[in-house]
This record gives structure tokens, C-alpha cells and sequence, in this order.
């Protein structure tokens, strides 16, 4: 076969996912169109609480050292972009392979309302997709190739959303005390969240005054501490992840950058 009908495929099947999350997004407008239509009570809803920005992070999975970048954009029409990457670093920095997760959201009545989630993972090839369907009350799920459809209702996330769905709430002083999240697997967790301290810390951009979060998920038994900067643009500073109380790894800030909103 020839590279031009390689070429073709690939250019169609670029087209056919612009297509899905068209459709996807054409769905969340019409949920969304009473609210639009509701007038001073629409101008009342301040949207996202945590304005766009880029945050660059030095980090260690499993004593390997890692470049992490997290990147929230604004997008037109009321939807928002949150991407993650990660790329090894130091004596590792010549491998060219990278994590990436891509979250897309919108803001309906104060909560974080996630469309889509894609995951592109050049290190074990485990890529996944989903789309979340307010109309259906469903999420479509793609990975590794295995498709699956499970229920959904606001309220329950992506794992990307839901770092921004933490951070939206702390900063309108409405932080919940249970969170849900879904996986790849179509599997449904909740997770507990509550304010540990309120700490300062030391930093490479200096001593920040910070809010300490913790989020546990019982079945998979990992603890996630976040600290929080609500004077930083309520940006996440540091985390730490322990499975079965052992610490596996650990990012903190090195470089923070506020973006200008779409349309400024």
C-alpha cells in the first residue's frame, strides 16, 4: 500500500475525531441552553474560579526524574482546556517518549462539567479516550483498543478534571467532601477529600502560603496530598502520591506563568 493511502487514512481518521467532539460538544450546548437563555441569572455564574495558566514541575515516579507541565486554557463559547505532560529529564532527557492527558470542560451552575479526556502514553501504550454525554447520561469509553459505555451523572470525573474540579471548588469555598472519579476501565471510584492544614512551604519560586489536600480512594488504596496556593491563582504547587503507604512519587513547582483568557 501506498503512503498516500496511509496518508488518507490517517487525515480521515483526524477528521472523524474533530467530528466526535463537534457532536460532543453540540450535545453539552443544548444542556446548556436554558441556562444561557436564563439571562441575569447566567451573568450571575462567574464560570471557572481559577484563571488560565501554565505551571512547569520537577518530579520523581519511582525514583526516575520527570519534567511535568500543566497548562489551563480557556477556549471560546465557555469551555476550557486542562493538559498535563510529562518527559524524562536529567541523564534520561534523551528518551523521546512523553505522557499526555488532555481534559476538556466546560462550567455549569458553579460545577466543572468534563466533555472529554484523551491519554496518549508513548511509554506502555496505553492510550485511552472518553466522552462524556450529559444528554444520554453516559460515557463512552476507548482503551487498548476495548470500548465500553458506562452510566454518568455531574458530579463524577475524569482523573485530569478532577484536579481542576478541587481547585475551582477550594477557591469558591465549596470544597466537597467526596469526589468520583472514572478510569480507563469504565470503573467508578469515590474518593474522600478533606483540608489537612493550611502550611507554608518552600519553594524554588520562594515560600508560598499554601492548602493542604488530601484525596483517598480506599479501593485502590492511594493517598494523594496536593498543596494549593489560593494566592498563586489557586495553583497546585506540590503533590504526593502513596500506594499502601509507601511514597511513589512527587512533583513540585519550578516555573508559573498566567495566560491571558480567550478573547483578551
Amino acid at each position: 500500500m501506498s503512503a498516500r493511502f496511509f496518508a488518507g487514512r490517517c487525515a480521515t481518521r483526524r477528521r472523524e475525531a474533530d467530528i466526535g467532539i463537534l457532536n460532543q460538544l453540540s450535545r453539552v450546548l443544548v444542556l446548556l441552553l436554558p441556562v444561557l437563555l436564563a439571562g441575569p441569572a447566567a451573568a450571575s455564574d462567574p464560570g471557572l474560579a481559577v484563571p488560565p495558566h501554565q505551571a512547569l514541575y520537577h518530579a520523581s515516579v519511582r525514583g526516575i526524574p520527570v519534567r511535568v507541565g500543566l497548562r489551563l486554557e480557556a477556549r471560546d463559547n465557555g469551555f476550557y482546556q486542562y493538559r498535563s505532560w510529562a518527559e524524562p529529564r536529567g541523564l534520561l532527557g534523551f528518551i523521546n517518549r512523553e505522557l499526555t492527558e488532555t481534559s476538556l470542560f466546560t462550567v455549569a451552575d458553579g460545577r466543572v462539567m468534563p466533555i472529554s479526556y484523551r491519554k496518549r502514553d508513548e511509554f506502555g501504550d496505553r492510550h485511552s479516550d472518553m466522552r462524556f454525554d450529559p444528554v444520554a447520561g453516559t460515557v463512552q469509553i476507548k482503551y487498548r483498543g476495548r470500548e465500553s459505555t458506562v452510566d454518568w451523572e455531574p458530579g463524577i470525573y475524569d482523573l485530569l478534571s478532577l484536579r481542576v474540579a478541587l481547585a475551582h471548588d477550594l477557591a469558591r469555598g465549596e470544597l466537597g467532601e467526596v469526589y468520583r472519579v472514572v478510569d480507563d476501565r469504565g470503573r467508578v471510584d469515590a474518593v474522600d477529600v478533606t483540608v489537612a492544614a493550611q502550611e507554608p512551604i518552600d519553594t524554588p519560586l520562594g515560600r508560598l502560603e499554601t492548602v493542604r489536600l488530601e484525596y483517598y480512594s480506599e479501593r485502590r488504596d492511594r493517598l494523594f496530598r496536593l498543596w494549593i496556593a489560593p494566592e498563586m491563582d489557586t495553583a497546585l504547587v506540590a503533590l504526593e502520591q502513596y500506594e499502601g503507604g509507601d511514597l511513589r512519587g512527587r512533583l513540585e513547582i519550578v516555573e508559573y506563568q498566567r495566560l491571558e483568557a480567550a478573547g483578551d
